[in-house]
């Protein structure tokens, strides 16, 4: 009995070793990742602070200009007073969201119709001038979309007016005041749509060049014509990609603001500034901000529902493209003629009105005069493309060294920060600054960072711009191969000797292409930077929207708008020449 119980805690106390063996053999594995885990978490907790600043505001008691904006007889005044017919039939936050979601559905739908179309023309037919139109098609999104919108308010300014005289002459001047706000809705959808439609044509075009022949093949087989395979078999199997750009459409439809100051349309956002700026409400603004999120939540569980868990793919013994078909004759002209006339209104004819302003302005002006602001904004850009391209790198690192699927939640969490609109990131960063302010005693501190510096700007562009530096960079580390990392430990170099010497090298196409392309989307980032832009520190974005929308002064704002543009068409022909050498 004796000899059993000695056998029996003699068991007990080898499994108990047994089993603290395996948890010190998991922490031994867990403290090298655990830097790259502390990192990851960080940048999410980064991402995700706005939200907890949302939540914790709407928890407080309302402020009167809440009410104001939500209720249709703010304490029943009206009534009390025995107006009850000047009562109108909504509040203004239901006619702002109105207004919002109508401009969100119209831009969304015609955007995905051009840009699809487009794609469509150029990935499988053949005709005159295909391939320069292909690239030249993506120009418009070197246009800041505010810079657009000023653009084409001046084209059509004259059209306008003398349409607004035949309609007061035929119906009156209430007829008049309803046509100028619905001039200003369609001019809108269609600046925005013109801006925003490339996103759409791009995804497009990559899923349809990618899409196995094989797929059109059997279609053909089985009886259908080209136009039937569209829709039955090419758009099914393009979906994804499809609708990837068509959220980036939504997203940044719903960032929205120097538009919508431009051609005078109120929407969620434009609000969101009022209440910040006039009427300094921070909990008016934070509750706006609530809004717009919900209406991004639902975006997203539309998205996960289209997909809807589908996976889609291409036979893996066929890598070509596509063949093209040739069109002749009618056809061939009028694919021509609508791939041509697109570029024509969306990046010719705006380009050319902004020239013809800037070459007036050039007159009695001096671009010289414009230079500080330049540099500036090009240390602005450049600093913080740089700060974002090193979290992309941790954060792709991060991925590489901890295979775990919830590192890989964690990466997907950390990009989320470009669905949340700037002027919402802007306002939760200066209500943590306040926060912060109230329980830390280094105010001084805090003070320069956001206000006497540039680096709480940068911090932000981090947040949100994480999610276009971090694909490219991802991508290129997954097409590293694992065993150039066994390689280089079994040669007794570290991680960070590894990184310099095998994975640096062969990401260098994958930096280049990310940096340009955050450079790019920071140098143009307008809501965020306008709240966020510590005092005597202007960018050529906020100075293009102060010339352009502030003060009216369309001839001295064309300068700035043109430095932006071909700042922006520079960087895309980098991107150009760095995916021709990827491609060898």
């Amino acid at each position: 009995m004796l000899k059993q119980h000695n056998y029996s805690m003699l068991q007990s106390g080898n499994n108990k070793a047994s089993a603290l063996l395996n948890i010190y053999k998991k922490f031994k594995y867990f403290i090298p990742s655990l830097p790259w885990v502390v990192g990851a978490i960080l940048l999410c907790l980064c991402v995700c602070f706005p939200l907890f600043f949302i939540i914790e505001e709407t928890r407080q008691p309302s402020t009167e200009a809440w009410h104001q904006l939500s209720e249709a007889d703010p304490g029943g005044i009206l009534g009390k007073l025995g107006l009850e017919e000047e009562i109108p039939a909504h509040s203004r936050l239901y006619t702002k969201t109105k207004t919002t979601l109508s401009l969100l559905i119209s831009v969304v739908c015609l955007s995905s119709t051009i840009g699809i179309l487009l794609a469509w023309l150029v990935s499988f037919w053949q005709f005159p001038l295909r391939n320069q139109l292909a690239l030249l098609l993506v120009l418009p999104l070197t246009i800041p979309s505010y810079v657009l919108a000023t653009s084409f308010k001046l084209i059509t300014v004259d059209y306008k007016n003398s349409a607004a005289v035949f309609v007061r002459t035929h119906w009156g001047s209430e007829a008049m005041i309803d046509f100028d706000g619905n001039w200003n809705f369609v001019l809108t959808t269609l600046v925005l749509s013109a801006a925003f439609f490339p996103y759409v044509y791009l995804a497009a075009k990559i899923a349809f060049t990618n899409l196995s022949p094989n797929y059109l093949e059997c279609s053909k087989v089985l009886g259908l014509s080209h136009f039937r395979s569209f829709f039955k078999v090419i758009m099914p199997l393009s979906r994804p990609a499809i609708v990837g750009g068509v959220m980036l459409v939504a997203l940044e439809t719903l960032n929205e603001f120097g538009a919508m100051k431009v051609l005078g349309i109120d929407t969620l956002t434009t609000e969101i500034f009022y209440a910040w700026i006039n009427l300094e409400d921070k909990n008016s603004a934070i509750r706006l901000s609530g809004c717009i999120m919900l209406i991004l939540l639902i975006l997203l569980l539309v998205e996960q529902w289209l997909i809807r868990g589908k996976r889609f793919h291409s036979s893996r013994n066929v890598n070509t493209a596509p063949q093209l078909q040739k069109i002749t004759g009618l056809k061939a002209i009028a694919a021509l003629v609508v791939c041509s006339t697109i570029f024509l209104v969306t990046f010719l004819l705006p380009i050319s009105r902004l020239l013809s302003l800037a070459c007036d302005a050039l007159v009695h002006d001096s671009i010289s005069r414009f230079l500080p602001l330049i540099i500036d904004s090009i240390w602005l850009a450049g600093k913080s493309s740089i700060a974002v391209l090193i979290a992309s790198l941790f954060l792709a690192t991060a991925c590489r060294k901890v295979p775990r699927w919830w590192m890989g939640t964690l990466s997907k969490v950390s990009t989320l920060g470009y669905a949340i609109p700037g002027a919402i990131i802007g306002i939760c960063f200066i209500s943590a600054i306040a926060f912060l302010k109230q329980h830390l005693s280094a105010t001084d501190a805090i003070d320069y960072l956001f206000y006497g510096s540039t680096y709480g700007l940068v911090i932000a562009y981090l947040i949100r711009f994480l999610a276009v530096g971090f694909p490219p960079i991802d991508a290129g580390l997954k097409q590293i191969n694992i065993s150039l990392d066994e390689a280089a430990y079994s040669l007794r170099h570290n991680s960070i000797s590894t990184f310099w010497r095998v994975h640096l090298p062969l990401l260098k196409f994958s930096i280049c292409a990310g940096l340009i392309m955050l450079f790019i989307d920071i140098l143009k980032e307008l809501p965020l930077t306008l709240i966020l832009n510590p005092s005597n520190h202007e960018t050529l974005a906020t100075k293009t929207y102060s010339l352009f929308a502030v003060e009216e002064r369309y001839t001295t704002g064309s300068i700035p708008a043109i430095i932006l543009v071909f700042s922006a068409i520079l960087g895309l022909l980098m991107l150009r020449i760095i995916s021709k050498k990827l491609s060898k």
